[in-house]
């Protein structure tokens, strides 16, 4: 123990070399969650040979010309040791195709269930779209699926046909592999490894090591506001506070609107304040805070949720307009069950409601109505039974008890519960695939505010900084967020402005 102790780089970099030798065997033998999509066919449709213009062809599908036409043959499928759920998704498998748009597409081979989703979606495949959104569905160990798809036009570039999408704990990767050598997957993390290698071996003679963040800083924090984002930005200052063991931070929940009035009176009345104030909003603070300087974090998509008992999986937004307003008061009026309809609502300080109000309905909820989210009590002559919770959990708790309840709230806070049903609104998914392709409205940029500029050096500044950190871009990215600087994918000039 007295060499160890005597010796930390030389023990902390054999550490490394071991662990970095591990971690490449493991990755060889456990690749966990993991998809793989091979493009068997991608091929243009033409005469063979060409005839320089002594033939004109022209390619027609179900009576249209087609230009350019060419198919595209795509198997996708679950490569790795665990079993795939349809909430694994954060944003559904899509299919590129480098600008050629869709004509037609087919799934040729799948489990039963996605065979039956496309067969009765008649949407689906969408035909002049620049790519293809394939349905979710759970893929166990080894199940793949095959789609062939007519594509139209020029593609931008050679082997144009690619996989994308999010998957919680897990990756999407391209199959390259042949028959002959190791394949592109096994050459990077054999390179990695080397480079693990190396990093460690450098340790081992590297002057005293740290894991601390460069910015680490002395002081004590509170951090208020959005009860949404609370259990995230929690997660984020334990580990900042793993590695800075000066700092003292609390959190407290209880919605954006409560925080950023907080926060503008207590600093605007006592300057000592200033340096010792964060607060998390759902959305950008009112103008009329003008002394509050903003740092956007990451984007989210929250969710109208319902019961499971009111059989809905999908609602216009006229229908929840009617529903909120009170001119829809039982689910059978919009095609479900005899049941009365409950709207569970966030108290007037949250910024989840501000964003509902703002996106979805077009103008502030109706006045509480009940206390039990069940009965009037409040106000008889309301025409719908509407209670309020201060916190998200809260919320969705009385939404996943009650039957007929109706409510909303941030996307991933909804996905513990078992009796929740999340809506599509106008047939667009609530996620941040459809906010980004096709207008999905309930969304927002998560904010951190200060008063003022930080002080730089001090623990609020560094805490910011923290926020960029890969390591807390990581927590968002698990939480359902899309962080709003990371790498090419730069938000800051369209949904985070």
């Amino acid at each position: 123990m007295s060499w160890v102790s005597n010796n930390l780089e030389a023990t902390v970099g054999l550490a490394g070399l071991a662990a970095s030798v591990v971690g490449y065997l493991a990755a060889l033998w456990l690749k966990r969650k993991r998809i793989s999509y091979r493009v068997h066919l991608d091929t243009p449709v033409g005469v063979t040979p060409a005839h320089g213009g002594e033939i004109e062809v022209e390619w027609r599908y179900q009576g249209e010309v087609v230009k350019d036409p060419s198919f595209a043959l795509v198997r996708i499928m679950n490569t790795g040791s665990q079993e795939i759920r349809e909430d694994d998704f954060r944003e559904p498998l899509t299919l590129e195709f480098g600008g050629r748009r869709v004509v037609d597409a087919k799934v040729i081979e799948a489990d039963d269930t996605l065979m039956r989703i496309v067969a009765r979606d008649k949407a689906w495949p969408p035909v002049g779209d620049t790519e293809l959104v394939l349905p979710k569905v759970p893929l166990n160990r080894k199940n793949r699926i095959k789609v062939l798809v007519l594509l139209t036009g020029k593609a931008e570039k050679k082997s144009s046909v690619a996989c994308v999408g999010f998957l919680s704990g897990g990756k999407i990767v391209r199959d390259t592999t042949t028959g002959n050598g190791p394949s592109k997957r096994s050459l990077v993390l054999g390179g990695t490894a080397m480079l693990l290698v190396g990093a460690s071996l450098a340790l081992l003679i590297s002057s005293p090591w740290s894991s601390r963040p460069t910015s680490c800083a002395a002081g004590e924090v509170k951090i208020t506001g959005s009860s949404a984002f609370d259990p995230v930005a929690k997660d984020i200052v334990d580990t900042y506070l793993k590695q800075c063991e000066p700092a003292s931070v609390t959190m407290q929940g209880r919605g954006s609107l409560d925080g950023l009035r907080e926060l503008d009176n207590l600093a605007r009345n006592d300057p000592a304040q200033r340096e010792a104030r964060i607060v998390m909003s759902d959305g950008p603070a009112s103008r009329n805070y003008h002394n509050l300087t903003p740092h956007p974090v990451g984007v989210v998509a929250f969710s109208i949720v319902v019961n499971k008992a009111t059989g809905r999986h999908a609602l216009t937004a006229d229908q929840v307009k009617a529903i909120f307003s009170g001119g829809v008061t039982n689910w059978n009026q919009v095609g479900g069950p005899d049941l009365p309809i409950s709207v569970v609502s966030r108290g007037g300080g949250s910024g989840t409601r501000l964003a509902f109000e703002e996106k979805v309905l077009g103008r502030p909820e109706p006045g509480l109505s009940s206390n039990d989210c069940v009965r009037r009590d409040r106000d008889p002559a309301a025409k719908v039974t509407r209670c309020e919770y201060d916190s998200t959990a809260a919320q969705l708790d009385e939404v996943d008890r009650l039957p007929g309840a109706i409510g909303y709230a941030e996307v991933s806070a909804t996905t513990k519960y078992t009796n929740l049903n999340r809506i599509k609104l106008d047939d667009r998914d609530p996620d941040l695939d459809s906010v980004i392709k096709r207008g999905y409205p309930f969304w927002a940029v998560e904010y951190l505010y200060t008063y003022g500029p930080p002080q730089n050096g001090r623990l609020v500044d560094s805490l910011l900084e923290y926020m960029n950190s890969d390591a807390a871009k990581n927590i968002l990215r698990r939480a359902g967020y899309v962080p709003c600087v990371d790498g090419p994918q730069d938000l800051m000039g369209t949904l985070c402005r």
